[in-house]
């Protein structure tokens, strides 16, 4: 790693967590885990999924993920349902509960940055526009392995 690009990982991370977790703490939320919001997340983008393949999305054990998805179940938010294409596995899914809840989410979380954004001045806007493309490359591997993944379902 060039020593350029390690100033800017040194800078540029603890800006993105900062920013990610003031989003998280400043709107109202059902305290979910990291994991419970990325699973539900996960299944509202790409729909019904295995048990097991959540769990190499997550990078967790089977155990853990049953919990993860026994807490979203007790709220609502999920619901399992027989594999079609196996009878012994299950798919678990969004229920009707978890998709208005991660709207209602995200039109608070997209508000909250609406409301910073506007504190800013025009050229501070255009400079975060302008950084938006490059910041969506940076997660282009790991997309490409959650793609990997989606398909096994």
């Amino acid at each position: 790693m060039t020593t350029k690009a390690a100033d800017l990982a040194h800078r540029l991370r603890p800006l993105v967590f900062r920013l990610y977790y003031l989003v998280r703490r400043e709107t109202p939320q059902v305290q979910l885990t990291l994991t419970q919001g990325s699973v539900l997340s996960e299944l509202l983008n790409g729909g019904p999924r295995r048990m097991s393949a959540l769990a190499e999305l997550e990078r967790v054990r089977m155990p853990t993920m049953t919990d993860v998805v026994r807490r979203l179940e007790r709220l609502g938010l999920l619901s399992r349902r027989p594999d079609p294409a196996d009878g012994r596995a299950v798919l678990v899914e969004v229920t009707e509960v978890g998709q208005r809840f991660h709207r209602q989410l995200v039109v608070a979380r997209e508000e909250f940055l609406r409301e910073r954004l506007i504190e800013l001045d025009e050229s501070d806007r255009a400079a975060i526009e302008a950084a938006l493309p490059a910041l969506t490359r940076l997660l282009q591997e790991d997309k490409k392995k959650e793609e990997l993944i989606r398909d096994e379902r």
